[in-house]
């Protein structure tokens, strides 16, 4: 004769039911906690590139002289490499490539390409 609730069997297999549940939750907010960090870092970095290359881009096309510049910055706890590289195209154009790459080689990355150009 049965009465009425859950068998140890029953509850053996719920409870491990729910903590594979619990485990796959927490592993997921672990790595969206990453994306979260590393999206933020992306739009650093979109804006610090996007600045440097506003400021090279208002200077006159002769002080631009052709080469490469390399610093590191921080940006959302993460180091990052920045390098600069001018090209001279023809006498009044010039290419601008700045690209700020992880140190650790773990995280976003962001590159951006523009011309600057004598008047005519």
């Amino acid at each position: 004769m049965r009465s009425g609730g859950f068998t140890l069997i029953e509850v053996i297999g719920a409870l491990v039911i729910f903590s594979v549940g619990v485990l796959m939750v927490l592993q997921v907010s672990g790595a969206l906690g990453i994306q979260m960090r590393y999206a933020g870092a992306r739009s650093a970095l979109a804006v610090l590139a996007a600045e440097r290359l506003d400021s090279l881009g208002a200077l006159p096309l002769a002080s631009l002289t052709p080469g490469t510049t390399v610093d590191t910055i921080t940006a959302a706890g993460l180091d990052f490499e920045t390098t600069v590289v001018i090209t001279s195209v023809t006498p009044v154009l010039s290419k601008i490539d700045v690209s700020l790459v992880s140190v650790s080689g773990q995280g976003p990355s962001h590159s951006v390409t523009s011309y600057a150009s004598a008047p005519w």
